[in-house]
């Protein structure tokens, strides 16, 4: 849906217009005219029964734990991640609905040509009904979050999970839990959103900063006051707060939130630190030191890789350390593909919320001077140390992209069989522990260990001989207790992960 929304392109300019001669098929053109446009229109009206239908679910999902009684099962960070990302395809949306000003250009042509040609049908009434619902969802600005917020707060209010929410967002951007740069980007978009649809009321709002300090929230939005959203679209959170603002009125209280500068209000004492942490320029030779030795020590891992494949009737806790040890060298190379590619979303938002102000013209440039806005935060917005870092960082990104690829078939054996050992030692070990610890203070949670270990142990693969199920009950020494496993190269399921 966002796809569709990020490359949609005025179709009205590409529409031939007739000479006075011909105006006798003016009623042909109108009626080919409604037909190209209907096609786009009926796109727009997938999107907005999508949005409806997307956010009556995230609604529900976030009633269902709206109450503390109903935290013990839930939710957790699946279902956090899942409201969370679906509340960002909905913020995406509505912000790529705001910034396309073909859209409402196109259907004014578009219920323009309806007029004409509809007097000789029956019966539009209906297509009139939708046509005007359609118009109201286009012409209104954040329309998606507005009948988000009338859907969440229809039954009951979501407060409480609103908050875990924003807790969570805070905590895991603080501590950097987001282990891709797409997670980072997602938990910066909805923080604002949720944030705004959490101040609903005077008493919620005190309710929230109790739990999570207003200076907080300050800091990670001064941190990152641009956020990437598409390759030329961008968001601000103290803008989405400044807008917002007029359409939540509980929300026009917080005046150090609302107070917080745009990109383009940024002191000048300050630009200084934010084209430090932007531009690429400036973190190249962290960025080489960080190329050249992963490069070397996935070469010395791979070459154990190949030693081990060699050799017949290798020791098993040697061969488990090199793969181990293959196994976070990938996940590192996975990491660092992440953050560098977040470093080019990131200078590309910084960029286009700043274009320069006058290109610099050359000799052959004297006859033509005018500049379009796009020239002027792309072409004329990067210096030539700038573009050559950029290519070099692209570069980089390239070669440990491909040198990871040209081994997949070699280490994808043991990485599965590291995955599945560390995922079995998890359920059948340390799960048995905590079995043995709230089997009888705490049913509920021994009910939610039990049955994860029921989904995801792969009990084939224990070399113990104790029954599993009686395995847990009883009182053995930690020797007993330990569990050994055949390696097996079984990646986990959805359900068991």
């Amino acid at each position: 849906m966002a796809s569709l929304l990020y490359t949609y392109r005025s179709c009205v300019k590409a529409l031939p217009q007739l000479p006075d001669s011909m105006k006798h098929s003016q009623a042909d053109l109108y009626l080919e005219t409604y037909q190209v446009l209907d096609l786009e229109m009926s796109r727009l009206r997938e999107i907005q029964r999508w949005q409806a239908s997307a956010a009556s679910k995230l609604a529900a999902d976030m009633q269902r734990f709206s109450r503390p009684e109903r935290l013990v099962n839930g939710p957790t960070v699946t279902h956090f991640w899942s409201m969370l990302k679906l509340l960002d395809v909905l913020l995406q949306l509505d912000h790529l609905k705001n910034a396309k000003a073909s859209i409402p250009n196109d259907f004014s042509w578009y219920k323009r040509t309806f007029t004409q040609v509809s007097t000789q049908w029956q019966d539009t009434d209906t297509m009139r009904e939708e046509l005007d619902d359609l118009q109201i969802f286009l012409s209104t600005r954040w329309a998606i979050l507005l009948n988000l917020h009338a859907e969440m707060f229809r039954t009951n209010t979501v407060e409480d999970i609103l908050q875990v929410l924003i807790v969570f967002c805070v905590e895991s951007l603080e501590l950097d839990f987001a282990l891709l740069f797409p997670e980072r980007h997602t938990l910066l978009r909805v923080l604002p959103v949720l944030v705004v649809l959490a101040t609903s009321s005077e008493k919620e709002s005190e309710s929230l900063y109790k739990r999570v300090k207003i200076n907080r929230l300050l800091n990670i939005f001064k941190n990152d006051p641009v956020i990437p959203a598409f390759p030329d679209l961008h968001l601000s959170p103290a803008a989405m707060l400044k807008e917002l603002s007029s359409y939540f009125q509980n929300f026009s209280s917080q005046i150090r939130l609302l107070t917080l500068p745009a990109p383009h209000e940024i002191p000048p004492r300050e630009l200084q630190d934010y084209q430090r942490h932007y531009l690429i320029l400036n973190h190249m030779g962290t960025i080489r030191a960080e190329h050249d030795d992963f490069s070397i020590r996935f070469a010395s891992a791979m070459n154990q890789m190949i030693t081990l494949k060699s050799s017949d009737g290798a020791d098993n806790d040697w061969s488990r350390d090199i793969k181990g040890n293959m196994y976070d060298t990938v996940v590192e190379g996975f990491q660092l593909l992440s953050r560098w590619t977040g470093r080019i979303w990131e200078q590309c938002a910084w960029k286009f919320s700043r274009p320069c102000k006058e290109p610099p013209i050359s000799d052959s440039q004297q006859d033509s001077a005018t500049f379009f806005d796009y020239e002027k935060v792309v072409r004329w917005n990067y210096t030539a140390e700038e573009r050559r870092a950029l290519l070099e960082l692209i570069g980089y990104i390239k070669s440990i992209g491909l040198m990871m690829q040209h081994c997949d078939t070699l280490v994808s054996e043991a990485l599965w069989e590291t995955i599945h050992m560390e995922v079995q030692d998890f359920v059948q070990d340390k799960l048995d522990t905590m079995l043995r610890t709230t089997f009888r203070k705490k049913k509920d949670l021994s009910r939610i260990l039990s049955d994860m270990r029921t989904l995801s142990a792969d009990w084939m693969a224990n070399t113990s001989k104790a029954d599993p199920e009686q395995h847990s009950l009883h009182q053995e020494t930690e020797e007993m207790r330990q569990s050994t496993f055949y390696p097996r190269p079984v990646a986990p399921t959805a359900a068991q992960v």
